[in-house]
C-alpha cells in the first residue's frame, strides 16, 4: 500500500481521507513566528486558533490537508506537529520555494537547491526528522531565471524521491503552460503535479488543455471568489467551472481546497480581517459552502468522491 508522509509520520494512501490540497497553518516570512510573536498574539495563541479551525473541518469531514508553506514563508515544523496531535488532522508539509527567497536562496546553484529539497523529503526539515510530502514551486507575471531553476530542482528531487510537487500560478496568465513546459522538459509526470490556483481562471479552455496533458487542477482559492483581488471570478462562478469540467469528463483532474490561511502574516491586518470576514469558517468552507453549492448544479457524489479523496490521495502517493 502506497504511503504518503505526514508531519506525524507515514500514512497508508487510503486512510487519508478527504484531503484540502493546498492550505497554510502560517504563511509569513522566515523566522517571523518565532522572532516576533506579538505581531499575531503569541504563539499560545496562534496555536489554539488553528486547533479550532482544524477541529471544526476534522468535524466536518476533512482528514488530511496539505500544508503548502515553504521555507520562505515561514514554515514552522513544531507548530505543524502540534496543531496535527490537537486536532486529528493530517498534515502534509512542504518543501520547495514561494516567490520571496532570500538572498542566501538566489545565489545557490541548482544541484545546492535540489539536494536541498531532496534532504527535506527524505532526511527531514528545519533540522527536524519531521519529513515533506509535498514539493511547492511558485510563478506569477513571468517565468524567472531563478524560478526556472527551481522548478528544475523540484524535478529532479521529484525523481530521487517520487514525492508530487504543487505549484503556486497566475492562472490569468497562463503561468501553469510554462510551470508544465518546465516540468515536462526535466520528464516529470503530470499525474503527480497539481497545477495550483486554476480557479482564478475564467478560460475554460485553459484548464482543460492542462488537464488533457494529464496534469491535476487545483481548484484552491474557491472562498477568495468572495475578494476582488482574486480575479473576477467569485465563489459561484468558480462552482459553475467545477460542474462544467465535471460535466465534459474532467472530475479526475481536479483537487478542491481554500488557500485561506490561519494567520497569513504576508498580509496586512486590515486585508487578514477582510479574508476572516468574507470566509468566517476557513477551512471548513468546502463541506459546508462548496459541496452543497456543487450538489445543486448536478454534480453527482462519484465526482465529489473523486475530486476530495481520490485524485489527492493519487497525486500524494503516486497510486494508479
Amino acid at each position: 500500500m502506497p504511503l504518503v508522509e505526514t508531519v506525524l509520520g507515514p500514512v497508508e494512501a487510503a486512510d487519508l481521507g478527504f484531503t484540502l490540497s493546498h492550505e497554510h497553518i502560517v504563511c509569513g516570512s522566515p523566522g517571523v513566528v518565532r522572532g516576533w510573536p506579538a505581531l499575531y498574539g503569541g504563539r499560545d495563541r496562534l496555536l489554539e486558533t488553528a486547533e479550532a479551525v482544524l477541529t471544526r473541518a476534522v468535524a466536518d469531514g476533512v482528514s488530511t490537508m496539505v500544508d503548502a508553506t515553504t521555507f520562505d514563508l515561514g514554515r514552522e515544523v513544531d507548530l505543524l506537529v502540534d496543531s496535527s496531535r490537537r486536532s486529528g488532522m493530517h498534515i502534509v508539509a512542504s518543501t520547495g520555494m514561494w516567490l520571496a527567497p532570500s538572498p542566501a536562496l538566489t545565489v545557490r546553484t541548482t544541484d545546492q537547491i535540489a539536494d536541498w529539497f531532496t534532504a527535506d523529503l527524505s532526511t527531514g526539515l528545519d533540522g527536524t526528522d519531521v519529513k515533506a510530502g509535498v514539493i511547492k514551486v511558485a510563478s506569477e507575471l513571468e517565468l524567472k531565471p531563478f524560478e526556472e531553476r527551481v522548478l528544475e530542482a523540484a524535478a529532479r528531487a521529484h525523481h530521487a524521491t517520487g514525492a508530487p510537487i504543487l505549484t503556486h500560478s497566475l492562472a490569468r496568465n497562463h503561468m501553469g503552460e510554462q510551470q508544465a513546459a518546465v516540468l515536462e522538459r526535466f520528464g516529470v509526470d503530470p499525474t503527480r503535479v497539481v497545477i495550483g490556483h486554476s480557479d482564478d481562471s475564467t478560460e475554460i479552455d485553459y484548464l482543460v488543455s492542462l488537464a488533457d496533458r494529464g496534469y491535476r487542477i487545483g481548484m484552491d482559492r474557491l472562498p477568495n471568489g468572495n475578494l476582488p483581488e482574486y480575479g473576477t471570478q467569485d465563489v459561484q462562478a468558480r462552482l459553475r467551472m467545477i460542474a462544467a469540467l465535471v460535466e465534459r469528463g474532467y472530475a479526475e483532474h481536479m483537487v478542491l481546497s481554500h488557500d485561506d490561511p490561519v494567520w497569513a502574516g504576508v498580509l496586512s491586518d486590515v486585508d487578514q480581517a477582510r479574508h476572516l470576514d468574507s470566509n468566517p469558517v476557513v477551512m471548513s468552507f468546502i463541506p459546508r459552502i462548496v459541496l452543497p453549492g456543487l450538489r445543486e448544479l448536478g454534480v453527482p457524489e462519484s465526482a465529489i468522491t473523486l475530486m476530495t479523496r481520490d485524485n489527492p490521495q493519487r497525486w500524494l502517493s503516486g497510486a494508479a
